[in-house]
């Protein structure tokens, strides 16, 4: 019975953890900041845990209260879990449609900051050929 109760808390400690990292000003971790998938999976994994674990529990522990407290942290991690992973994949890449620029037109004025966080503008790249590329997340 302990088990089922440990596995449970460690699952809704890992999809916390990796809801929390979705936020804004989350800590960079090496292996889950690449991108939304890596994040998402431990997530998901973790209210996994969490259900199983409670499910066990539920079948051969005891005690009214021990089980309704996992009953309900199960559904706070799967509905956070499911939320957050609607947010994500629905929200969050939602596109603007393309803007056709004609090539023989310039190109309006703008100033972005290049992988390496270095600010390029229209300015600095007058009478160069230039291809713009746009991409969200990992290669």
């Amino acid at each position: 019975m302990g088990v089922a109760v440990l596995i449970a808390l460690l699952g809704t400690a890992i999809a916390g953890v990796a809801i929390a990292l979705f936020f804004p000003n989350a800590p960079h971790v090496p292996i889950l900041s690449e991108g939304d998938w890596p994040l998402l999976i431990t997530m998901f994994l973790g209210a996994s845990w969490t259900l199983l674990g409670t499910v066990q529990f539920l079948r051969f522990g005891k005690g009214f209260l021990a089980k309704a407290t996992l009953v309900l942290m199960t559904l706070a991690s799967l509905s956070g879990s499911g939320l957050i992973g609607w947010w994500v994949l629905d929200f969050s890449y939602q596109l603007p449609d393309p803007v056709e620029l004609p090539a023989d037109k310039p190109v309006p004025a703008f100033e972005l900051k290049d992988q390496h966080g270095k600010s390029i503008s229209d300015v600095s790249l007058r009478g160069k050929p230039v291809i713009l590329v746009f991409g969200r997340g990992v290669w």
